[in-house]
């Protein structure tokens, strides 16, 4: 081999060696970074988890955010025990708040129906009391008998039973004779004394009355 060829064979050498230890730098460099990248989200998501295990929350909006969170780092499948066992209590307390959240609305939207319904009953109670007091004593005219098509409008029928209240000691309550709506309705047409007063009405699924309870005056 001519001095020529040993030159080349060693620079050719030189160079393999060096591209080598670049590679093993580059790849050394790149797993440390990793590394630290690993390091810096585990951290994260600690710091986020330890945050959420025992936080209270106001609304669903607030707790979506950190189940989205949550899902995000178990995503990761961290291999570190602090973090899996932090995403253990997380997953229970966003399971506990979110029963209670929902709990508390369903409450609050059952008290607004309640009171919406109270509402209409008073409103229907005062309607229903106000055509029984113009038809008392109005004799049989044209205007009592539409009077009494438009009350009768308010029950599910003409024969809905009417309970007339006329003693109540705790548990022991007594009854008039039962009557009809229309049987009633036309009765006061022909008496001229105030309507009983109402006590309390059941409705149907339309909020038409199906059975009308009173006072005895």
């Amino acid at each position: 081999m001519n001095k020529t060829s040993i030159f080349t064979a060693l620079f050719l050498s030189m160079i393999m060696a060096i591209s080598f230890t670049g590679c093993k730098s580059q790849k050394k460099i790149a797993a440390e970074k990793a590394q630290q990248e690993l390091l810096a989200k585990t951290n994260k998501a600690i710091q986020d988890l330890e945050a959420m295990a025992n936080k209270e929350y106001s609304s669903l909006d607030e707790l979506a955010q950190d189940e989205a969170r949550l899902n995000e780092i178990k995503s990761y499948n961290l291999e570190d025990a602090t973090a899996n066992d932090l995403i253990t209590k997380v997953e229970a307390n966003l399971a506990s708040q979110r029963t209670a959240l929902e709990e508390k609305l369903a409450a609050e939207q059952k008290a607004k129906e309640e009171a919406a319904k109270a509402q209409a009953q008073e409103a229907q109670k005062r309607d229903i009391y106000y055509l029984m007091d113009n038809i008392q004593g109005s004799g049989d005219t044209q205007d009592s008998n539409l009077m009494i098509t438009e009350a009768l409008a308010l029950f599910s029928s003409p024969d809905v039973p009417v309970l007339i209240e006329i003693y109540n000691d705790g548990d022991i309550v007594d009854y008039d004779r039962p009557t009809t709506a229309v049987k009633y309705l036309n009765k006061l047409k022909d008496v001229q004394r105030n309507p009983d007063k109402i006590k309390e009405f059941k409705t149907d699924a339309n909020g038409k009355i199906t059975e009308l309870i009173l006072t005895k005056k």
